[in-house]
């Protein structure tokens, strides 16, 4: 089989240039031997080698561009299942979207790439996913129903206000309730209750 020769260009969007070419070079140092050439916001990568080795770490290379953030006519697109594995732990998307909206962000979850697409920083959007996760550890034992744990994350990630706190005000709004079992339950829509829970808060602090 003969040795073939193979250059590619990628685009530097979301990560400077030198960066990505080191996270490029990680991905296929065991893979034929290559060159990569740096330019002023993209690269060139020259394969020599087998064309299943070339296409082997042409293949890792794609895979490893999927994964980063994207720009887009909203901002830059990040892959959840990407943002899952880098934190380690997973998180509810529509908690994320909603806090970064109220923060004054663009933001929005396409579910069929499974992406959320925000103008927000890849700081930012980890920063936020990162306190959503703590706080999701805190929340008690008795609180049922995604809506209303989606409600106390996202007040609890925007205000920093303690989860009991949280808790202790939105039962005395009747957002919250206690059933008969002695359950924490929603008495609101989620969203509509995050928005006249910042309301009082704000109006409360002046």
């Amino acid at each position: 089989m003969p040795l073939v020769k193979r250059v590619f260009r990628v685009r530097c969007v979301s990560e400077p240039c030198e960066k990505l070419a080191e996270m490029i070079s990680e991905h296929i140092a065991l893979v034929g031997e290559y060159a990569i050439t740096i330019h002023d916001n993209w690269i060139s990568i020259e394969f020599h080698g087998y064309e299943s080795e070339i296409k082997r770490a042409w293949a890792r290379i794609k895979s490893l561009l999927a994964g980063l953030p994207k720009a887009g006519r909203g901002g830059f697109s990040l892959e959840l299942n990407a943002m899952f594995r880098e934190l380690g732990s997973t998180f509810p998307p529509r908690v994320l979207v909603e806090v970064l909206k109220r923060r004054g962000f663009t933001a929005a979850l396409d579910k069929d790439s499974n992406r959320v697409i925000t103008n927000a920083g890849k700081e930012v959007v980890y920063e936020l996913s990162k306190r959503i996760i703590e706080l999701a550890k805190r929340i008690p034992g008795n609180v049922r129903g995604l809506s209303t744990k989606y409600y106390l994350l996202t007040i609890g990630a925007l205000t920093g206000i303690p989860l009991e706190e949280v808790l202790e005000r939105a039962l005395a709004l009747s957002h919250l309730r206690k059933d008969e079992e002695g359950s924490i339950v929603l008495d609101i829509e989620w969203v509509q209750g995050v928005d006249e829970f910042l309301k009082k808060v704000k109006h409360s602090t002046g």
